[in-house]
């Protein structure tokens, strides 16, 4: 017996299915959550330009279906390493953290947790250091490499974090 990794059921066939993004082994039960692997391709798309052509289970006339562009693909992402770009303009302007914050208009305390990773700046501090530092914090999604997974690296499932009730 095999157990479905999203409700922990023991069935004797699994599925396999895609849910959110993850490719995953469930009961028939929980593959309703999901789409099969027929309706979904591991290789990614560019947005708005690809045309993909798909073959209708009524008819076996060819249709053609655009992917329409997804709104998180035009907007903009901080960058992973922000901190360190703060920190590296902060000293290139020989500025300490209280004298920037002073500039800033903004605490000292919050601009110190921005150099060490531990707050993130919202839209609108992201736009007064952009523009008082010369740098760049965002990036576009799409400019982002795209991760696809061998499906070979061992690591944590969602059924490691279930509890099973008996």
């Amino acid at each position: 017996m095999k157990m479905c990794e999203l409700c922990g059921k023991l069935v004797d066939k699994l599925y396999t299915v895609r849910i959110e993004g993850t490719e995953m082994q469930v009961c028939k039960d929980c593959a309703k959550f999901g789409k099969s692997p027929k309706t979904y391709s591991r290789i990614g798309k560019k947005p708005s330009t690809v045309t993909s052509f798909t073959t209708s289970s009524y008819s076996k006339n060819v249709v053609k279906k655009r992917r329409t562009r997804d709104l998180l693909d035009s907007l903009p992402m901080l960058r992973e390493d922000y901190g360190d770009v703060i920190r590296r303009a902060r000293e290139k302007l020989g500025l300490s953290v209280e004298e920037l914050a002073k500039k800033l208009k903004m605490k000292a305390s919050t601009l110190h947790k921005f150099e060490r990773y531990e707050l993130e700046p919202n839209e609108k501090e992201i736009k007064i250091l952009e523009k008082e530092l010369k740098i760049t914090l965002t990036e576009n999604v799409s400019d982002v490499g795209t991760y696809y997974g061998s499906g070979d690296e061992e690591g944590f499932t969602l059924g490691d974090f279930l509890k099973i009730k008996k």
